[in-house]
Formats: C-alpha cells, sequence, structure tokens
C-alpha cells in the first residue's frame, strides 16, 4: 500500500502569543444577577484553520481527534470549562475531523461555580490517523500536543451593582462635603452656648430661664413657632424657637465666633454679638421689654 503524507496545520485567528504561556485565548467574564438584571456569562470566540495536505485530502479514511486537557494531561471537566464547536457543546471537550474540514468556529465557556484565575493547557492530539502534525512526524496511535493554551476568568461585579454603588458612593461624597466643608461656611451652627435668660416687662419679671442654644443654626423669639420643613432642617439646620406673647417684635440670634449676633426691629442690644460669657442686654423701648442675657 502507498504510504501518504498527510500533514495538518493549525492557525489560529485573532490570538495573541506568548512564549512561556503558549497561545492566549482571552479573557471569559461573568457576573451574577442583581435585581432585575439577569447573570451573564461572556464566551470567546475563535476560528480554527485547518490545512491538510493533498495526500490527506484525497484519503477520506483520515482523521485527527483532539481534546482539549490541562498541564498534566487530565481532560478538563464540562462543569468547569465548556467547548462548543459550531455552536454544539463538545462532550469531554474532545473533537474530531476530517480530512475535508477547513475550518471550525470553537467557543470557550466557563460554569458560574468555577474559580476565578488562569486556566492553562494543551490541545492534545489523541487519536488520528496521520503521519505528521505540523512538523512533528508521527507513529500509529502517538499522542501529541498541538499547542499549549491560555485562558483567563474573571468573575465581575454586576453592571448595575457598579452604577448603584459608584451613585451611592457619589452621594455620601457630596453629602460629606455639604455637611462638613460648605454647610459650616454658610449655614453656621451654635456651639456649647447655654444662657441665663431673665426677660422683664413694665418692669416686672415675667420670665427666667436657662437656655441652650447648642446645634441651632438661629434661635428666634417670637409669638409663635414656625414651620420648618424636615429637609429644610436636615441639610440646611434647625431653628429653635422660643414663644411668648410678649416677642410681638421677632429678636434672631445667630452663631458668630465669639457668642451670637442678635437683630429684630424696635430692639437696641448691648453689646452685639452678645459674648459667649458675660452680660447682654436687650431692650424694646416700645413694648417695655427688657431682656438680660448672662
Amino acid at each position: 500500500m502507498k504510504t501518504k503524507t498527510t500533514i495538518i496545520l493549525f492557525i489560529i485567528l485573532s490570538l495573541f502569543s506568548c512564549k512561556d504561556e503558549g497561545v492566549s485565548f482571552g479573557t471569559v467574564e461573568y457576573y451574577p444577577d442583581f435585581l432585575w438584571v439577569d447573570a451573564n456569562m461572556s464566551s470567546v470566540k475563535k476560528t480554527f484553520v485547518f490545512e491538510f495536505s493533498p495526500d490527506a485530502k484525497s484519503d477520506n479514511t483520515t482523521f485527527a481527534e483532539f481534546q482539549f486537557v490541562d498541564n498534566d494531561g487530565k481532560s478538563i471537566k464540562e462543569d468547569v470549562m465548556q467547548v462548543y464547536i459550531d455552536g454544539k457543546q463538545l462532550k469531554d471537550n474532545r473533537f474530531k475531523i476530517n480530512s475535508n474540514v477547513d475550518s471550525k468556529i470553537v467557543t470557550f465557556s466557563f460554569s458560574p461555580g468555577a474559580k476565578s484565575g488562569k486556566y492553562q493547557g494543551y490541545l492534545k492530539l489523541i487519536n488520528h490517523q496521520l503521519e505528521r502534525l505540523n512538523s512533528q512526524v508521527l507513529t500509529s496511535g502517538q499522542q501529541a500536543d498541538a499547542f499549549q493554551w491560555t485562558l483567563q476568568f474573571s468573575k465581575i461585579m454586576n453592571p448595575l451593582e457598579k452604577v448603584l454603588i459608584w451613585l451611592i458612593v457619589a452621594m455620601i461624597s457630596a453629602l460629606a462635603i455639604w455637611f462638613f466643608i460648605i454647610r459650616p461656611v454658610f449655614y453656621p451652627h451654635f456651639g456649647k452656648l447655654k444662657k441665663s435668660l431673665l426677660i422683664e416687662k413694665d418692669g416686672r419679671i415675667i420670665a427666667q430661664m436657662n437656655y441652650s442654644f447648642k446645634g441651632a443654626r438661629k434661635v428666634i423669639f417670637s409669638v409663635k413657632k414656625e414651620k420648618q420643613s424636615f429637609i429644610n432642617r436636615l441639610f440646611i439646620g434647625e431653628i429653635k424657637y422660643l414663644t411668648n406673647p410678649v416677642f410681638v417684635d421677632k429678636l434672631t440670634f445667630s452663631p458668630r465666633k465669639k457668642g451670637a449676633a442678635v437683630y429684630g426691629n424696635g430692639y437696641v442690644i448691648n453689646p452685639n454679638p452678645i459674648p459667649k460669657s458675660g452680660v447682654a442686654t436687650i431692650n424694646n423701648v416700645h413694648q417695655k421689654l427688657v431682656i438680660k442675657i448672662r
């Protein structure tokens, strides 16, 4: 019988080679489901091109069977890595071609439960009717490695989850900037400021109390308390009210570094701002009202 020289050559399109790691197929990425965005497993798709010798093409008994194995030559389990040829999953990650095959679309994927990291191995010739594989002479039944491959598997964050996390980080950052940088400049609050108040009307003491200004953006003496929205109180600051029928003319206290600035129509304040420690007198001649603060 005439001996036929049979050569098979692999050409892998769109791949990058590395001396130490062989042929790099690329990266498969997976992210789990989150809220209304379903889980997704990407895949790596490559075209394998086969070139048989003229003798091999004329012999319909010529075939080659390959298997994707790890570096130890062991079969890679299908529940870890899946390989598809022309969209059909391979059993035991092996496939067979005849000499009339020119190319195959090979797709690589992983199971969600597989570990992230680098997977490496060989495309192994496990059965054949060939005399040569590339430049390697083959004997009957001989197995051979066509080439070494590397594939990366990465588990990433769901895109929706990532967007929400960035939004939360941005919101927290914005709130931190507002509460700790901007608000103290434009809307200062009282620190530990507590004063004794003595209120006289028509020469008669009508009220005497200790009053804490702490934490307030403003303190207002008035006949009634005005409503302040929750959002305004949260982001701008609380306005405290001291209500009494004698405060027909509103009196407002605002924080200053060394005490409180006081303003109100019809009032004479001495000194103003009132100091953190010491005495201040507030007079309203028209209302015959005197407030002594110490």
